[in-house]
């Protein structure tokens, strides 16, 4: 069997391995779970789209012989699938004529911004799958929830002054209509992680498929505007259709998020400090929701006001980005 194949096979293997560990072990559920789409990536970026393919066909079946179709499937659904379809993604290119001489052609690759708004959309229907899962309709949904209830409860500690009829019923209703949300949000970022710490380090052990895309120049396609205001219009329907759009709608906050991010990075080459802003501004983005609000409203209003086009830092400061489609 070619090297790519089993390299693709073993990866499949240790993607199920650590969910299936994440599954049967609570104590390390969150971080185990956190990198089961690594081993995925990293056989993808590194040995092509047959051996992702493969990994996730192996990991598929050996989930679903150790843990059952339930458990087995819902590996395939939200890890497997999604992470192959995502490599596919990355790995495209297409050849070009090279902006300074026609005659010639560059390789121009998947960029990046598409593949943040591809990771949205799937991250969206991600969420749909579950809640559709805890129920199809509001009656058995809202019973999923409040078998939740006692298991949060110990989880946070069962206490009768903090845990007032007032305050469950409150919690209640938040994680009834904010739990798509969280789970779209949730899924985009461990996607997002293990495809760049994957490229991190396919691209620090020179074996990387393809070139490292230039992230401050991320540019989340213009129609991903409409869609986010749709969504989030249909996220204050009631019932089912409004918990679905509320998944889809935090996976594009998340995706706008980032784009945000991308600006602060271009307008800050150059300055003093850069690195201290720029990790104090990710502490506030991860512990300050009105901090991360504010950032995915930047990006919001880059396609609208062309924020970095607008910049001019050095010359020597931009890298050249040849992660785009004309």
């Amino acid at each position: 069997m070619p090297i790519h194949l089993v390299i693709g096979a073993g990866a499949g293997l240790v993607s199920a391995a650590l969910f299936a560990s994440a599954v049967l072990s609570a104590a390390l559920a969150g971080l185990i779970l956190y990198v089961c789409p690594l081993p995925l990536c990293l056989a993808g970026l590194v040995w092509g789209r047959p051996a992702v393919t493969l990994a996730g066909i192996v990991g598929s079946v050996l989930a679903i012989i150790a843990l059952g179709a339930a458990q087995g499937l819902v590996y395939a659904v939200v890890i497997a699938i999604p992470t192959t379809a995502l490599v596919h993604l990355i790995l495209q290119s297409r050849t070009v004529p090279d902006p300074a001489d026609e005659a010639k052609q560059i390789v121009a690759w998947y960029p990046a911004g598409r593949l943040v708004a591809a990771t949205a959309v799937i991250a969206g229907v991600i969420a749909g799958f579950m809640v559709v899962a805890l129920g199809p309709d509001m009656t058995s949904y809202q019973a999923s929830i409040d078998k939740m209830m006692p298991l949060i409860h110990d989880a946070l500690g069962a206490n009768e002054v903090v845990w007032t009829d007032e305050a469950t019923e409150n919690l209640r209703m938040l994680l009834t209509r904010a739990l798509p949300a969280v789970i779209a949000i949730v899924w985009i970022t461990i996607a997002l992680f293990n495809m760049w710490l994957a490229g991190t380090i396919a691209k620090r052990s020179g074996h990387a498929l393809r070139p490292w895309p230039n992230l401050q120049a991320l540019d989340i396609p213009n129609v991903m505007v409409i869609a986010f205001a749709v969504s989030l219009a249909l996220s204050f329907m009631p019932g089912i259709i409004g918990l679905i759009a509320t998944g889809f709608a935090g996976a594009f906050l998340i995706a706008y998020l980032l784009q945000g991010l991308a600006v602060i990075h271009f307008y800050s080459l150059g300055m003093p400090f850069r690195t201290a802003m720029l990790a104090v501004l990710y502490f506030a983005v991860l512990f300050l929701g009105w901090v991360a609000i504010i950032v995915a409203i930047l990006g919001l209003g880059e396609p609208v006001f062309g924020l970095r086009a607008r910049g001019g830092p050095a010359p020597s400061q931009i890298h050249t980005d040849n992660d785009k489609h004309n």
